[in-house]
């Protein structure tokens, strides 16, 4: 019996336990999987972030880059270079989301994903200024505005450029680099030297000036002489070294420029020369326009007109007005180009009028070709050089008036004697004075 109580006494104890032990791995359990959904549901929440993090990163990526009127390969160029940096961009992107902003893994990466963003907005705006280059200079092109001082190598380098052969590479920061064959290197397109246009406005200033000087009426002598050429070479050294080369290569003036055949003359280190040939040339054209303007304007009187005439014109009329005259009745009596530069030049030993035959047989460095292309433009002209470059007369040798205007202005006599002149003798056949003065009256 006793052994009977005691079996049912351990079965219910056991019983008790088992109960008491299943409700507690049960309550466990509930907790287990309770703290198994909420790390579950903070990785979900972390992964959220970081692809959150990761977009906001990729959506400030610009790399909207304006491909069009670029032929394949250069699309090609710019779509490689893209493609390429969106993916690294990507890449550390998805890096830095994972990062302590306090990192210095994080602060490298975030660096370099700002150069990837500059780089595409660096190749964007020089796609922009490369595209509107090539407008412009096909354009410039077409209307005739390239200056004809521009070098060979410099059109023939960047018509390549805007033309064909123009494929170019985006270097690592944006950059365009088109290959230089002369040097097998590439060049970067911002250190590519664009051809310079004709300089009309300078040009301008100085047509300006000529139209000015001629209906003032009045030759160009001593101080107001003086002051035009400042204003002229002001005007020159204002504009640089392509408004120097300008106004001396391209035809503002006449055609070819004021026709420099040296071409040592437009070497950088030759620049001073350059602008003081310019300068003398474009000061013989307002010479000519002013004492032009002189003559068209003075009026035409006879010999019994009254005019006064002071002791020191009479003097001066005295000692040079016979011989002034009859040089001007030989010049306006020849055609013959090579009489009329030695008149003009009368004995002098460092001569400044020539033949164009006489003054290019004189120019080295020059082609066959070439000279003879400016003889055929300069035929039956007059060349014009005081030593720093020649240029040609504009001159009507068949207009005997303006043959005598000219060379009366240009005889070294004082304004009131060329006035006298111009007024009292009309250009005639040579003749002789028989030696006496027709002023010692």
């Amino acid at each position: 019996m006793a052994n009977s109580d005691l079996i049912k006494g351990a079965g219910a104890l056991y019983a008790s336990q088992a109960t008491d032990m299943g409700a507690s791995f049960s309550k466990s359990l509930e907790k287990g999987i309770a703290r198994a959904r909420q790390i579950t549901q903070a990785k979900k929440q972390e992964k959220a972030a970081i692809k959150n993090r990761t977009a906001n990163f990729i959506n400030r990526l610009n790399s909207t880059v304006d491909v069009t009127n670029l032929d394949g390969a250069q699309q090609q160029a710019v779509t490689s270079f893209l493609v390429e940096g969106r993916n690294e961009y990507a890449s550390l992107a998805g890096q830095v989301a994972k990062m302590d902003p306090d990192s210095g893994g994080y602060m490298d990466a975030v660096g370099r994903m700002n150069d990837i963003q500059m780089s595409f907005q660096t190749l964007a705006g020089n796609i922009k200024t490369y595209k509107k280059d090539r407008v412009s200079f096909l354009e410039d092109f077409d209307n005739g505005m390239l200056s004809e001082g521009n070098e060979v190598n410099t059109l023939g380098e960047i018509s390549n450029i805007y033309t064909e052969g123009s494929n170019f590479s985006v270097s690592a920061g944006g950059g365009l680099q088109f290959f230089d064959e002369a040097t097998g290197l590439s060049k970067n397109y911002s250190d590519i030297q664009k051809p310079f246009l004709k300089d009309f406005a300078a040009a301008d200033a100085i047509m300006k000036m000529n139209e000015s000087l001629y209906s003032s009426g009045k030759s160009l002598t001593g101080a107001r002489r003086n002051m035009i050429q400042q204003k002229l070479k002001n005007l020159i050294s204002k504009g640089g070294r392509n408004t120097l080369v300008s106004l001396a290569s391209d035809d503002f003036v006449m055609e070819g420029g004021l026709g420099f055949q040296d071409p040592m003359l437009f070497e950088p280190e030759n620049q001073d020369a350059l602008k003081q040939a310019v300068l003398d040339g474009y000061m013989n054209v307002l010479d000519a326009s002013a004492a032009q303007g002189a003559a068209d304007k003075t009026p035409k009187a006879s010999k019994n007109s009254g005019l006064s005439m002071t002791p020191g014109l009479r003097q001066e009329l005295t000692l040079q007005g016979t011989d002034v005259i009859e040089r001007a009745n030989s010049f306006v009596s020849t055609s013959d180009p090579i009489e009329l530069a030695k008149i003009l030049n009368n004995g002098a030993l460092k001569t400044k009028f020539f033949t164009p035959e006489e003054f290019i047989a004189g120019v080295d460095d020059v082609s066959e070709e070439e000279k003879n292309k400016w003889l055929e433009a300069n035929q039956g002209k007059l060349i014009y050089d005081p030593g720093s470059g020649g240029s040609a007369i504009n001159l009507d040798l068949s207009n005997n008036d303006a043959k005598y205007n000219f060379f009366i202005k240009n005889s070294g006599l004082s304004d009131n004697a060329q006035g006298y002149i111009l007024q009292q003798y009309q250009p005639q056949a040579t003749e002789s004075t028989g030696g006496a003065s027709q002023f010692n009256k």
